[in-house]
């Protein structure tokens, strides 16, 4: 177990004090920088927050989707984004092929496509939904 504070909590400790602090006495045309970074801190902590639960979604559902469910889980965040890859590809090349323009695997293949969407949009900018989270 890791002591106090968090990865988390130092990112959000820092974003605190440069938002608070270094911000409001920047010369105008350095704060849009800061601000940038204040934000990439934010996507940080939220990601950290999350860990790989969004990209394991996304990996059992493109297992159901393109057929591969009885694969075995990823051991590592290596395994899992090398298969998260491969089978974005293979989604992508069913889709060129024409697999999602009507029927059953179309309504699936919205479905997954609408909540990866949603699940990276909450990560990057939430406030970006609203209340639609």
């Amino acid at each position: 177990m890791r002591d106090e504070p968090t990865g988390e909590q130092l990112l959000e400790t820092a974003r605190n004090l440069l938002r608070e602090e270094i911000l409001p006495v920047l010369p105008p045309e350095r704060k849009h920088a800061a601000l940038m970074i204040a934000n990439a801190m934010a996507i940080a902590m939220r990601q950290l927050k999350n860990g790989e639960d969004g990209e394991r979604r996304e990996l059992r559902s493109l297992q159901s989707l393109l057929g591969h469910a009885g694969r075995n889980a990823p051991a590592g965040v290596a395994d899992l984004r090398r298969q998260l890859n491969e089978f974005d590809r293979e989604f992508a090349h069913a889709i060129r092929a024409g697999r999602a323009d009507a029927g059953a695997w179309h309504g699936a293949a919205r479905q997954h496509l609408q909540e990866t969407i949603r699940a990276k949009v909450m990560e990057s900018n939430p406030k970006y939904l609203g209340g639609q989270g």
